[in-house]
């Protein structure tokens, strides 16, 4: 329950909310970190400020927080780049089925090509339609592939030229496969697993800074929190393009309104 909180959260809140919520966090681990040291300090009657072995640990935490954040980023970058690459195929297929519609017979091919010009505009909306609305324009979506395939069938059995059938079907096919695949890719989310991993091991590395200086000096403060600036800047960075239609970082919808531009000239 709360991992698909969290994972909601972050997949439907504004950016700059969630930022200041990841800083705040941060900084409230670094105080009780602080808070928790000074009273073993006190519990103890130590006079040294400095634990064995704490050095060392918070390197080790660092590190492999780094590691954990690069490769988080590493994979949302990459199917960022898979849904952009989906949207230049999408558009390309729509318009190769639209252009190969021509062998049809005029009634075959007038249908045809309506079914695509209306299956570009819903693509469209379906590719600026945020996460919690996108349901609604997939279902449309595989109404239209439905009535797509129906309707290349159809044009395939009206061919001026025959060897065109297989280019006709194909061209269909292929519009109705990257749809599929693209719907399937849009609907792939960093793990909730994941977040609480990434989220909860940095609160337990500023909790470490925190703890490791006792009477942490004012420059050594402020670079705590520029720490923690960039921590939140990397972590919202990730989160922000798992979000392509609603983040800063957005998957442009450029081909596909150029098709569709195109079939209105």
């Amino acid at each position: 329950m709360l991992l698909s909180f969290v994972a909601d959260f972050v997949a439907t809140q504004p950016m700059p909310l969630i930022a200041a919520l990841i800083f705040v966090a941060l900084v409230i681990a670094e105080f009780l970190g602080s808070y928790l040291r000074k009273w073993f300090q006190k519990k103890r009657s130590a006079s040294g400020t400095e634990a064995t072995g704490i050095d060392y640990v918070l390197t080790s935490v660092f590190a492999l927080l780094g590691l954990l954040i690069a490769f988080t980023f590493s994979l949302t970058l990459d199917r960022y780049e898979t849904r952009r690459d989906l949207v230049v195929r999408e558009a390309n297929a729509i318009g190769t089925a639209h252009i190969r519609s021509t062998f049809a017979s005029d009634v075959s091919r007038t249908e045809l090509r309506t079914l695509l010009e209306r299956y570009a505009d819903k693509r469209l909306e379906y590719g600026a339609a945020p996460l919690n609305k996108r349901t609604e324009f997939a279902e449309e979506s595989a109404q239209l592939r439905a009535k797509l395939v129906v309707a290349g069938i159809e044009a395939s059995q009206n061919v001026s030229i025959a060897t065109m059938v297989p280019s006709l079907i194909s061209s269909v096919n292929d519009v109705v496969d990257i749809g599929s695949e693209r719907e399937a890719v849009s609907l792939a989310r960093i793990p909730p697993s994941v977040i609480h991993m990434l989220l909860g091991y940095t609160m337990i590395s500023a909790f470490l800074l925190g703890y490791s200086q006792l009477k942490a000096s004012t420059p050594q403060q402020l670079a705590n929190k520029m720490l923690f600036i960039l921590l939140t800047l990397a972590l919202v960075s990730i989160f922000d393009l798992d979000r392509p239609a609603t983040g800063a970082i957005r998957v442009s919808q450029q081909p596909m309104a150029e098709l569709i531009a195109s079939f209105r000239n």
